[in-house]
C-alpha cells in the first residue's frame, strides 16, 4: 500500500462521516446495514488488517489466537464472527479497535497482566468501541491528513505506524471513553469475570507508564486519566460479587508470550520495565523460573550501584531451578569475567557452550575463555586483552 493510499485513508478519516450519535449495534446481524461513510472505513480497515499480516506484525500462533478469541466471544457472544481479536507483535502497552471489528491487543500489554480477568477488562472496553460505532463518530475529529500520513509510516509499514503516536491522533472523545468503560464493565460482569480486577488492570498500567516516562496511550487515553478511571472503578466494585479471575488458564496460555516479551524488552534496553514487572511479587509468580534470567540481565546491563549483586542472585536462582537454561550460564559467566573472577567465570562460559553448541555468539565466548586462560591467578584480575569491536562483557 503506497503513500497515495495513506493519504486517501487520511482524507476519508478527516472528512465528516456522520452527524450526531449512531444507534449501537445489538448483534453481528446489525452490522449488515452501514451508515454513509461507514463502508469506506470498513474497507480501509480491511486493508489495514492485510498490511499488518503481510508485514509479519501479527502473531499467528493458533493456540494463543484461539485463547484470545475465546475471551472476546465470552464477552460479546452475539458478535461472534464479527469481533476478531488479533495479537500485535509490539511491546507498547496498547490496544485498539478498528471500524470493521478487528480488535488489536499488543503482546507487551498482554504480558503485563496477571490473569484473564485483567486482560478481559481491556478487551471488553475495546469491544464496546466497536459495538457503539465510535470509530465512525470520532472520524470527524481527525483533521490533518498530512500529519496522519507521516505518523502511519513510522514503523515502515503502511497504516501501522508507531501505535503510541497513532493513538494520540485517534484518541476517542471523553464521552466515548467513558461509555466504553461503562459498557465494558457491564460486559465483564455478564461474562462472570471478577470486577475487582478492573482496578488492578489500571494500576498495572499506571505504574508501567510512570516507569517508562511516557504519555498515557490509546486505550488508556488522556481522557479520562488513568487515576480518574481507577477512582471510578473503585466506586463501582464496592458492592460487586466475586467472579472468575482465571489466573491458571491465563498463565498457561501466555507463558511463552510473556517470556518472549521479556526478551524483547531486554533487546530494546527497557530495563526499567523488566524490573518493574518482575519486582512485583504477585506478578512474578505468573512467570516460569527462567524469568529471573531476564531480571538479572536487566540489573547487570543497567549497572547502577548494587545492580551486579542483585543480578548475581537472580542468575544463581535460575541455575538452581532451571540448570539447562543456557543463557544464564553465559550471563553469570560474563558478570564474573567483568569482576575478574577467573575461577567462577570460566566454568560457566564453558557450560554455556555445552548447552548451546550452535550459539551465534560462540566466537565471542571463546574469546573470553581464551583471555581467562591467559590470566595469571595472582594478577589483579583485570582482562588482559582488549575485546574486539562489538564484544562487551
Amino acid at each position: 500500500m503506497n503513500r497515495l493510499v495513506l493519504l486517501s485513508l487520511a482524507g476519508a478519516l478527516a472528512s465528516p462521516a456522520c452527524a450526531g450519535e449512531l444507534p449501537a449495534w445489538l448483534s453481528a446481524a446489525d452490522t449488515a446495514e452501514l451508515a454513509p461513510g461507514e463502508k469506506s472505513l470498513w474497507q480501509e480497515a480491511d486493508e489495514f488488517d492485510q498490511a499488518l499480516l503481510r508485514a509479519g506484525k501479527v502473531n499467528t500462533d493458533p493456540a494463543l489466537t484461539a485463547y484470545l478469541q475465546g475471551i472476546m466471544d465470552r464477552l460479546y457472544p452475539e458478535f461472534q464472527g464479527r469481533l476478531t481479536v488479533r495479537l500485535l507483535n509490539a511491546q507498547h502497552i496498547n490496544a485498539f479497535a478498528l471500524p470493521n471489528g478487528s480488535i488489536y491487543v499488543n503482546a507487551g500489554l498482554v504480558a503485563r497482566f496477571e490473569n484473564e480477568a485483567q486482560l478481559a477488562t481491556v478487551m471488553a472496553h475495546e469491544g464496546a468501541h466497536f459495538t457503539h460505532r465510535h470509530s465512525l463518530q470520532q472520524a470527524e475529529r481527525v483533521k490533518n491528513a498530512a500529519a496522519f500520513a507521516l505518523v502511519v509510516g513510522m514503523l515502515g509499514v503502511p497504516l501501522v505506524g508507531d501505535l503510541v503516536a497513532l493513538s494520540s491522533m485517534f484518541g476517542y472523545s471523553r464521552e466515548h471513553e467513558r461509555e466504553a468503560d461503562e459498557i465494558g464493565y457491564q460486559r465483564l460482569l455478564a461474562a462472570g469475570y471478577a470486577p475487582r480486577e478492573t482496578i488492578r488492570t489500571f494500576e498495572h498500567l499506571q505504574a508501567e507508564i510512570k516507569a517508562a516516562d511516557i504519555k498515557e496511550p490509546f486505550f488508556f487515553a488522556s481522557h479520562p486519566k488513568l487515576q480518574e478511571r481507577i477512582d471510578s472503578f473503585s466506586e463501582l466494585v464496592k458492592d460487586a460479587n466475586s467472579g472468575e479471575v482465571a489466573r491458571a488458564r491465563f498463565v498457561e496460555a501466555t507463558a511463552r508470550l510473556r517470556l518472549a516479551s521479556l526478551e524483547a524488552d531486554l533487546a530494546a534496553y527497557r530495563y526499567k520495565q523488566i524490573i518493574l514487572v518482575l519486582s512485583d511479587a504477585e506478578h512474578r509468580r505468573e512467570y516460569p523460573p527462567e524469568a529471573s534470567h531476564y531480571l538479572g540481565e536487566a540489573y547487570r546491563l543497567r549497572g547502577e550501584a548494587g545492580d551486579l549483586d542483585t543480578a548475581e542472585r537472580e542468575f544463581n536462582s535460575v541455575i538452581e531451578t532451571a540448570p539447562r537454561f543456557a543463557p544464564t550460564h553465559r550471563a553469570l559467566g560474563l558478570l564474573y569475567y567483568k569482576r575478574g573472577d577467573t575461577e567462577k567465570a570460566a566454568p560457566l562460559l564453558r557450560r554455556y557452550l555445552e548447552l548451546a553448541p550452535d550459539a551465534t555468539d560462540r566466537g565471542y565466548v571463546e574469546y573470553y575463555l581464551a583471555d581467562l586462560e591467559k590470566r595469571n591467578p595472582a594478577s589483579s584480575g583485570k582482562p588482559s586483552l582488549t575485546p574486539p569491536d562489538g564484544i562487551t562483557p
